[in-house]
């Protein structure tokens, strides 16, 4: 037999084993009267059908999803649970060590990416349990390099300048009508490029912008700010 996961989205409200077969969900032919105060809860499906559950059964199946953090709570719970058994499996469990190389690697490159989404969860719990705005700090470099690539501008907390933010350029086509007009490019610079050419591309680069002294410099990541986990976003 095939081992199978369901998964539906349903209404419920407590209920006693007694209650249920007063309200017709329990058919008359199946009622145990003993059962009469045994605690449970309705069930109402997305086909509108009713039905009850013990208290039990309910609880190990059901998560209260009434709210957008009670989805986020099941979210995170389930995703922790994953990280759990990925990280045992990886660390104590023979078989991994006799995995082809590169399953290996996908598998451990899975788990960092499955513990960096589950730290963007638990930031946006506390976030939304404060009732504060987000903001993303204590990120690593992976996890900050989509915010940058949307065009978010990012730094790190141990920069002694906090002044200091990384942005992204956009990409700009820059043609020979503006060319002789830049004022960043020196007229020999001006005069060879139009020599070879009617126009300049800018393409993937990075600014590390200094917010006192207005003072920008192009910008790329160190070793030190590749392995940092101290990346954050900058509101103002």
């Amino acid at each position: 037999m095939k081992k199978y996961i369901g998964k539906e989205e349903i209404s419920a409200e407590p209920m006693t084993y007694g209650e249920a077969y007063k309200d017709g969900i329990i058919p008359e032919n199946a009622y145990v009267e003993e059962l009469s105060d045994s605690e449970g809860y309705k069930i109402v499906g997305a086909d509108k059908a009713s039905g009850w559950l013990p208290k039990e059964d309910f609880e190990s199946l059901y998560r209260v999803a009434e709210t957008f953090l009670d989805r986020i709570n099941i979210e995170d719970n389930d995703l922790r649970e994953k990280c759990l058994k990925l990280s045992d499996f990886i660390h104590s469990n023979e078989k991994f060590k006799e995995l082809p190389l590169g399953d290996r690697a996908m598998l451990v490159a899975q788990f960092h990416m499955m513990c960096a989404y589950l730290n963007i969860l638990s930031l946006r719990q506390s976030t939304i349990e404060g009732g504060v705005s987000g903001r993303p700090y204590g990120f690593s470099f992976e996890q900050i390099l989509p915010l940058i690539r949307e065009g978010y501008a990012v730094r790190r907390n141990g920069w002694n300048g906090k002044e200091l933010m990384v942005f992204k350029q956009v990409p700009a086509h820059i043609g020979s009508e503006i060319i002789p007009k830049m004022q960043s490019l020196p007229d020999e610079a001006k005069r060879l490029i139009l020599a070879h050419g009617d126009h300049i591309d800018y393409v993937s680069q990075c600014l590390i912008f200094n917010a006192t002294t207005g003072e920008a410099n192009s910008w790329v990541p160190s070793i030190s700010d590749v392995f940092a986990t101290d990346w954050e976003l900058v509101v103002e």
